[in-house]
C-alpha cells in the first residue's frame, strides 16, 4: 500500500493507494465521511483485490488545513487533484455519509469518465453545518477516540462558515451510470441511519439504474457495523460492472 501527498494549489492532499489499474476491472475512489481520513478506508484498500484509492480531504488526516475554503467546490478540487494524479479512467466512486454528497457533486459533472457510483447512507443533500454542530463534532468521541484526532477544529468551523447548501434531489435523473445505494436498516443502532423512507423512495424512483442494498444489522455506521458485508457488496458491484 502506497502513502503519498498530492499538491492542490496550496493544499497537500494525503492519499492511500493499493493495487494497480486494470483495463478490465474498474478502479475505486473512496471518499470518507465528514471527519474521516484516508486511513478509515484501509479495510477496503486491503479487502479488495482491485485498484483502490482513498484520500483525506482538506482538514482531515494528514492533509493540509487551510484557513478558508471548505465549500463543495473546494472539496471537489481535492478530488479532482487525486483523479488527475492517479489518471483514473472508467473508475467507480464510493462516498460514505457526507462523502456521498461530495461523490454526487463530482459524479454529476464527471460521470462520462466513470463506470459506477456507490452512495452510502446519505440523503442527496450537501448540508451546511450549524454553529452548534461545531461544538458537537469537536467534542464527539467515536469508538473511544476523539474526532479531533482525525479532523481539525478549524476545518469543522470552515464547514459551518463556508458551505452553501446544495440539494441534489432534482439532479438525480441526470445520473446515467450504474448506482448502488447502501442503507442501514437497524433502527436500534446507536447511530441510526441518515436515510428516511421518503429519501429511499426518492433514490429508487429517480435514478433509473439504482440498486438498493440493505444492511439489516447496521445503522449509519455501515463500514464498521457490517464490515465484511460492506466490502463484499462493494466487490460485487465492481464485478457486475466488470462483466458489463
Amino acid at each position: 500500500m502506497e502513502s503519498y501527498f498530492i499538491n492542490n494549489s496550496s493544499v497537500n492532499i494525503h492519499v492511500l493507494e493499493n493495487g494497480v489499474p486494470s483495463s478490465k476491472t474498474p478502479s475505486l475512489l473512496v471518499i470518507g465521511g465528514l471527519w474521516e481520513p484516508a486511513e478509515r478506508a484501509i479495510p477496503i484498500l486491503s479487502g479488495l483485490s482491485s485498484h483502490v484509492v482513498a484520500l483525506s480531504l482538506r482538514g482531515r488526516g494528514l492533509s493540509s488545513t487551510p484557513e478558508v475554503g471548505y465549500d463543495l467546490s473546494d472539496h471537489l478540487s481535492d478530488i479532482e487533484s487525486v483523479v488527475k494524479h492517479c489518471q483514473l479512467k472508467n473508475y467507480c466512486v464510493l462516498g460514505f455519509s457526507r462523502g456521498a454528497s461530495y461523490a454526487l457533486g463530482w459524479s454529476l459533472k464527471n460521470q462520462q469518465n466513470m463506470s459506477g457510483l456507490i452512495l452510502v447512507d446519505q440523503p442527496p443533500v450537501h448540508s451546511k453545518q450549524s454553529e452548534e454542530s461545531v461544538e458537537y463534532w469537536s467534542n464527539l468521541v467515536y469508538q473511544g477516540v476523539s474526532l479531533l484526532n482525525f479532523m481539525r477544529r478549524k476545518a469543522i468551523e470552515g464547514l459551518a462558515r463556508d458551505v452553501n447548501m446544495v440539494d441534489f434531489s432534482s439532479d438525480l435523473t441526470q445520473l446515467n451510470l450504474p448506482v448502488a445505494f447502501f442503507v442501514g436498516r437497524n433502527e436500534k443502532a446507536s447511530i441510526p441511519s441518515n436515510v428516511s423512507d421518503e429519501t429511499l423512495e426518492l433514490y429508487k424512483n429517480t435514478i433509473h439504474s439504482c440498486e438498493i442494498i440493505e444492511f439489516l444489522q447496521s445503522g449509519h455506521m455501515i463500514p464498521d457495523e457490517e464490515q465484511q458485508k460492506y466490502i463484499s457488496e462493494i466487490a460485487s458491484f465492481i464485478k457486475k460492472i466488470e462483466r458489463k
